[in-house]
């Protein structure tokens, strides 16, 4: 393991500490859950269940000892504390790189995960210096997977939850909306909302809040999370399906994104909230709404800057 110099000192100390949890031996590790199935919440795991998830990654990707990959992720965060415990178990070359949206490494790389913020970040001449990356940490917006589908080089992204000690899914970005289990992990839906089973990874019916369609046990498709749906005339909708629609429809669409806003009659109105528009582009945007089924369309759309979180994400939900 070897430190970029642009490490600071809180970088490197937090590294170490998190390394020395695994050179430890102990039989359980420390992870911090997101709220995918709830709450967030520290949690002590066993040490065997992050082991299988380590191997189920090392034949996912072919990683073997000596192979080089870096670490661009805060260690807090499950995905950068598996990222790092990966890298040691298997024995591979890894340098640590200060936590940034600009990534930079050191000559080629056999295997990098990053967020997708990072990856948007990426240059040209970067794509052709890694041979398999790893997305993971958020769902990919539409407009940020047309842009990643261009890259040049093997790109995945990740389904998966601390819970499931990171991801138990995969599907090529550009290529595939199902994502389908790595070996040993089946899936259902309950109630429209997707079940894991991993009893390698010790992890046995597990609820999570995201709703899918699953395809047979080993399958499924994303549709958004069950506690960000719009409730628009007592029917669920989920807005990344209505993006994922319009985009299909309205290739290039000025920025936008469908939402929901509080109202009277419908207890939440469908809307699509979009940056200022032509004549002609309005009347395209209402064209792609025809894609959808009524119900699903938007009830209004809303012109000007988008509302996004402090974090920089979109919005989704305004009041009145």
């Amino acid at each position: 393991m070897t430190f970029h110099p642009a490490c600071d000192a809180d970088r490197r100390e937090s590294v170490r500490t998190v390394a020395d949890l695994w050179t430890s031996g102990d039989a359980f590790l420390p992870l911090q859950t997101s709220g995918s199935t709830g709450w967030p919440k520290s949690l002590m795991v066993p040490r065997w269940a992050v082991q299988q998830s380590i191997e189920d990654s090392a034949q996912a990707f072919q990683l073997a000892p000596g192979q080089r990959t870096a670490l661009s992720m805060d260690v807090a965060g499950t995905g950068g504390r598996m990222m790092l415990w990966r890298a040691l178990a298997l024995e591979m070359s890894l340098q640590v790189l200060p936590v940034s949206r600009q990534v930079d490494w050191e000559g080629d790389l056999d295997f990098l995960a990053l967020i997708p913020q990072q990856a948007l970040a990426f240059s040209s001449g970067q794509w052709t210096r890694v041979r398999t990356v790893l997305l993971g940490g958020a769902p990919l917006q539409v407009h940020e997977e047309q842009a990643l589908a261009k890259a040049p080089t093997t790109l995945y992204h990740g389904f998966g939850m601390t819970e499931t000690l990171t991801h138990f899914a995969l599907r090529r970005v550009g290529e595939d909306p199902v994502y389908r289990c790595l070996p040993g992990v089946t899936v259902e839906s309950v109630d429209g909302a997707l079940v894991i089973h991993a009893p390698s990874r010790g992890v046995e019916a597990l609820q999570s809040t995201d709703a899918v369609t699953v395809h047979d046990a080993h399958s499924f498709t994303w549709l958004g999370r069950l506690d960000g749906a719009i409730l628009s005339g007592g029917k669920k909708i989920f807005p990344e399906e209505i993006d994922r629609t319009i985009a299909a429809a309205f290739p290039g669409h000025p920025p936008g994104f469908a939402g929901g806003l509080a109202d009277a009659q419908w207890g939440e109105a469908l809307v699509w909230y979009s940056e200022p528009l032509s004549d002609i582009q309005r009347a395209r945007l209402i064209t792609a709404f025809e894609a959808l089924p009524s119900w699903k369309r938007p009830k209004h759309i809303l012109e000007g800057e988008l509302p996004l979180t402090p974090s920089g994400k979109w919005k989704r939900k305004l009041g009145s």
